[in-house]
């Protein structure tokens, strides 16, 4: 373990913080009102928690999510599996050094003055979903905002169905639905109790018109989102919004797959993006944008939405496609 980064918990908070404490109904009862602590200027989340998983990779949607909740004035629980930056595959055949992580991001943003704590955790291991939660209420008391990001790698999930092991389409649901179903479940209890809170799952365009060889990868974020339409019907009378955005092709290290062609990253995604109606492959501000909007208190009559993140377009994705086998018509 990395000296730096307690196995629970490590704190990188600046002077000032705000902090509040909303109202709590009594438990299983739908409150008649209320609001997130700090409630006040539009898009202001000041005085709020927030919880974000997935945000070790520095090119990544999570540190993008982050960067804009902690912009708005939240608190952040920021959690991922390691400490330091894992060099993706496509770094690893350049012999380039592994990117900063979850500590480094930390710093970056307590020194910008955001509060921030951070906890390893892998969300498809129960014990650690429980781990970070009693964190979260040991630290803060209260939990206003969860964003579910973190996801699966990929890899040999991306074939033809009859080729993907089981161990590979197992970890696409272990991760993408079995633990943002924990985070959910684990959520769900301080966000009642205040009468209050905003979910929001990171889903795929994938989940919404898939992709050819991702079947492993589709039929979980399509999974995510029926989660996240049961939810919202069962959660809205205590106050609490749940959403699902599906990006399309965003420039992540994740976005990068064919290593058929080793360019640049800005050079793969100029391209891919010339393919996409806006003219452009989205950003992680993209996606930090959305969510900070749907986690705020002025996206209270928006629930069980799936909201494309795309650009325009109608795949997930650019992928090749297997060439059609020609012969006469029957």
């Amino acid at each position: 373990m990395d000296e730096n980064v307690d196995e629970n918990v490590d704190k990188n908070t600046t002077e000032g913080a705000t902090e509040g404490r909303a109202g709590h109904p009594g438990e299983g009862t739908p409150p008649s009102g209320g609001g997130p602590a700090g409630a006040g200027a539009h898009g202001s989340l000041a005085g709020q928690v927030a919880l974000v998983t997935g945000c070790g990779k520095p090119d990544g949607m999570g540190q993008g999510i982050a960067r804009e909740l902690a912009a708005r004035g939240a608190a952040l629980v920021l959690t991922d599996r390691e400490p330091r930056g894992v060099a993706n595959e496509r770094q690893r055949r350049r012999g380039e050094a592994p990117p900063s992580g979850l500590v480094e991001f930390a710093g970056d943003l307590g020194r910008a003055g955001a509060r921030v704590e951070t906890v390893l955790a892998d969300i498809s291991v129960r014990d650690d979903v429980d781990r970070l939660f009693d964190t979260v209420r040991e630290v803060h008391g209260r939990l206003d905002i969860l964003v579910n990001n973190a996801a699966a790698p990929q890899g040999v999930d991306r074939q033809d169905v009859e080729d993907v092991p089981d161990e590979a389409f197992d970890l696409q649901i272990d991760v993408n639905v079995r633990g943002t179903y924990w985070m959910c479940r684990s959520a769900v209890p301080l966000m009642r109790a205040q009468g209050y809170g905003r979910i929001v799952n990171v889903s795929s365009m994938a989940g919404l018109t898939a992709a050819p060889g991702s079947v492993a990868y589709s039929a979980s974020k399509a999974a995510v989102i029926g989660m996240t339409r049961a939810l919202s019907m069962d959660l809205g009378p205590w106050g609490i919004t749940v959403n699902a955005v599906c990006p399309g092709l965003v420039a992540t290290s994740r976005a990068v797959l064919d290593p058929v062609a080793d360019l640049d990253l800005a050079q793969a995604m100029a391209a891919r993006g010339r393919a996409i109606p806006v003219g452009r492959v989205g950003m992680p501000a993209d996606i930090g944008a959305l969510v900070a909007f749907l986690a705020s208190p002025d996206a209270g009559y928006v629930t069980g939405q799936a909201i494309p993140v795309d650009g325009g377009g109608l795949s997930p994705f650019p992928l090749r496609r297997p060439e059609p086998v020609l012969g006469s018509a029957v």
